[in-house]
C-alpha cells in the first residue's frame, strides 16, 4: 500500500470512528428522547407517543455538526398516508410548536418548515444538538431501517458515503448533494455493478404498510442473490470509489437513478416499470422536469433529485471526471 493510499485509508477510518461514536452515544439519545416525551405528553394526554431516531447520526455517517432527525409517532398514526396536509396535521404542528416554545429550559425553537411534510427545528439546550422533528411522515424512518440493513449487507457502502460526505464538503457542494442523495447514489451504483440486490427483490411478497408504499423488507443474505461482500480494506474501498466517480461522470441523466429496480430506467418508461399498486402516483411529470431524477427507496413517487439544478449537475460531473483521473492514478 503506497503512502497516498495509506493516508486515504487512515483518514477514512478516523471519520468512521467519529461517526460510530456519535451513533453509539446512547445516553445523549435517551436524554433527548425522554425530554421530548416529557414535553409533548401533557399536550396530547396520551401514552401513545413514540420517539424514533433516524438520519445520519443513526446511520453512522454523521460529523460533529450533524443534526438529529426525529420522527414522533402520536397515537399510532405511523401507517397513515395522505397526499395533502390535513387539519389534524396542522393542529399537531401548532400544539408541538407551542409545547417546545414554552419549554425554554430544554429547547430553543429555531424554525418550522411547511409543505406536505412539516418539520419543526429546535436545539436541545443541554447538548447543543439541533433536532429536526417530523411528526407526519414515517416513510423516511422506514427507509432509514432499510438503509441500515443494506449497509449491513455490503459494509463498504457506508464507508463510501462517509468519504463522499467529506468530498462534497471539500468541494462546497454539500448543500446540494446531501447525505441522503449520496446514500441513494452509492446504493444504486453497487446494485448496477452486481454487489447489492434491488429494493424490489428485498420486498418481494410483502404487502404495502403505508398507503401504496412498503417500508418493511426481507432480511436475506447476499449469498441468496449469488453476491459476495466486497472486502473492507484500503485497496477495495479506493477501487470502488474510483469506479463510482467513473460511473457517474458518464451517467446519462435523461435516465432515472432507480434503486427500487436496481437498474437505469428511461423517464418515459418509469410508470409502467413500477408495481400496479402505485402506478397512479408515479406520474411522468414528477421525474420529467428536473435535470436529475433520483427515485426514493420506498416512496416511489418522490424525486429526491428534484432540487438539483443544471449548474449543480454540471459542477458535479466535472468533479467526478477529475476524481476519476485522480483515483485511478494514485
Amino acid at each position: 500500500m503506497d503512502r497516498e493510499t495509506r493516508r486515504f485509508w487512515f483518514s477514512l477510518l478516523n471519520k468512521e470512528r467519529r461517526a460510530n461514536k456519535l451513533q453509539n452515544n446512547g445516553k445523549l439519545h435517551q436524554k433527548i428522547t425522554s425530554e421530548l416525551v416529557a414535553t409533548l405528553r401533557p399536550e396530547f394526554r396520551s401514552e401513545l407517543i413514540q420517539i424514533n431516531l433516524f438520519g445520519s447520526r443513526i446511520l453512522c455517517l454523521a460529523g460533529p455538526d450533524s443534526d438529529l432527525d426525529i420522527y414522533v409517532d402520536i397515537d399510532n398514526s405511523s401507517t397513515i398516508y395522505s397526499l395533502t396536509v390535513t387539519d389534524k396535521v396542522l393542529h399537531e404542528e401548532e400544539v408541538i410548536t407551542k409545547a417546545l416554545q414554552n419549554n425554554r429550559s430544554m429547547w430553543a425553537f429555531l424554525k418550522k418548515s411547511g409543505g406536505k411534510c412539516p418539520v419543526i427545528v429546535v436545539r436541545h439546550k443541554n447538548s447543543n444538538v439541533q433536532c429536526d422533528i417530523n411528526f407526519t411522515n414515517s416513510l423516511t424512518y422506514g427507509q432509514n431501517k432499510l438503509v441500515i440493513y443494506i449497509f449491513e449487507l455490503q459494509p463498504v457502502a457506508r464507508l463510501m458515503v462517509i468519504y463522499l460526505r467529506g468530498w462534497a464538503e471539500k468541494h462546497q457542494i454539500k448543500s446540494v448533494f446531501r447525505s441522503h442523495l449520496l446514500v441513494l447514489m452509492v446504493i444504486f451504483f453497487l446494485q448496477v455493478r452486481g454487489y447489492l440486490p434491488s429494493v424490489f427483490q428485498l420486498q418481494r411478497g410483502i404487502n404495502p404498510d403505508i398507503g401504496p408504499w412498503i417500508t418493511t423488507f426481507c432480511k436475506l443474505k447476499l449469498s441468496d442473490f449469488k453476491m459476495m461482500k466486497i472486502p473492507l480494506n484500503a485497496d477495495q474501498t479506493h477501487k470502488k470509489l474510483a469506479e463510482f466517480f467513473s460511473y457517474y461522470s458518464t451517467f446519462n441523466f435523461s435516465r432515472i437513478i432507480c434503486p427500487y429496480l436496481g437498474r437505469e430506467v428511461w423517464r418515459s418508461k418509469l410508470k409502467y416499470s413500477m408495481p400496479q399498486r402505485c402506478r397512479q402516483f408515479v406520474g411522468q411529470k414528477i421525474f420529467a422536469n428536473s435535470p436529475v431524477a433520483m427515485q426514493d427507496l420506498v416512496h416511489l413517487a418522490f424525486n429526491k433529485g428534484a432540487s438539483i439544478q443544471q449548474s449543480d449537475l454540471d459542477g458535479f460531473l466535472q468533479k467526478c471526471r477529475s476524481e476519476t483521473y485522480g483515483f485511478f492514478n494514485l
